[in-house]
């Protein structure tokens, strides 16, 4: 690295040349002091830092949403999948069994509701004969040729068959409703089934499975992680006393941690719009806890050899900044 280059990078956590010039030479004691730095006047060009290595969208856990014994894996570790091919199958014997007494169920009541229909047409015409028939006799005692009492009898059939038309008419309502309840069981059937097959969510690679076949999995277990099909990116995070620099936009440069080889180039996507704790590779006791950082995201034009999740060092060109 040139001289020129050392003198205006910056490294993103901790700034080891700042904690060093900020010590208190009266008293003989060292540790940071940012009051005793003014960033603003300070000609940093370029900042420096490690990054992790993500999809665009993060690796993402699946988790199941129901539990039960795991019968056999569909995929490996490292299969490139596509959304909705199965991952895991959990046994589903009894949501089968419970299916198909369902459908049979519904088949049955299907069956009931076309017979109480035929039941109502039949009870329908013969009450359309009847009235027509009572409406010929009226006509014919009015005329002294038929006698009041056929006249009656009539009466009471066209009265039956009003009623038993619409004893009918309410059979094949509740037929209806029997079977919208019983469609609906088999749907819910048919679902409780379908959560016993965990399928992706994503095209993507499948990076890691956490189960094996025969093993127990609680409900809302994780059993996987997902890295979905989309552009690679690194994440990392800049000292709060640079953050105000940062922008979409800037340029930036990916190496592997201590080489000056360039792997790769990207530009910045994300500004966190927030300041917060160090989340990446934190850990360290030598870490101060009391600095604060900004996430940023860089979209890398060409993957290499880069690998999921593996460290690298990102610089930054503040000098590429962008309006």
């Amino acid at each position: 690295m040139k001289i020129r280059e050392i003198r205006n990078t910056v490294l993103m956590v901790p700034i080891l040349f700042l904690a060093g010039c900020s010590g208190n030479s009266e008293s003989g004691e060292k540790g940071p002091d940012n009051s005793s730095v003014n960033t603003s006047i300070v000609e940093v060009l370029q900042v420096v830092g490690v990054g992790k290595v993500e999809p665009e969208t993060e690796i993402v856990s699946l988790a199941a949403v129901t539990g039960g014994v795991v019968r056999k894996l569909h995929h490996n570790e490292g299969d490139t999948i596509k959304k909705g091919e199965i991952i895991v199958q959990l046994d589903d014997e009894l949501e089968v069994i419970t299916v198909a007494r369902y459908r049979s169920q519904f088949m049955s009541q299907k069956s009931q509701k076309e017979v109480d229909v035929m039941n109502l047409k039949d009870s329908e015409i013969r009450l359309a004969n009847k009235e027509r028939l009572l409406k010929s006799v009226t006509g014919l005692v009015d005329k002294g040729a038929e006698t009041k009492q056929t006249l009656d009898d009539l009466e009471t059939d066209v009265a039956v068959l009003r009623l038993t038309v619409d004893r009918n008419r309410a059979m094949v309502t509740l037929a209806e409703s029997r079977l919208q309840e019983m469609a609906e069981q088999m749907r819910f059937a048919e679902a409780e089934s379908g959560r016993k097959t965990l399928r992706s969510p994503y095209d993507g690679v499948l990076l890691d499975i956490h189960v094996n076949e025969g093993q127990a999995l609680s409900q809302f277990e994780p059993y996987a992680e997902v890295a979905p099909s989309g552009a690679m990116t690194v994440r990392t995070e800049v000292d709060e006393l640079f953050a105000d620099r940062l922008t979409n936009g800037l340029d930036a440069e990916i190496r592997f941690i201590g080489s000056d080889s360039v792997l790769t180039t990207g530009k910045v996507i994300f500004v966190s719009p927030y300041l917060k704790k160090k989340s990446l590779f934190s850990g360290k006791v030598s870490e101060q806890e009391d600095r604060l950082v900004r996430e940023v995201r860089i979209k890398i034009e060409e993957s290499a050899s880069l690998i999921l999740s593996s460290k690298v060092e990102v610089v930054i060109k503040l000098n590429g900044r962008q309006s």
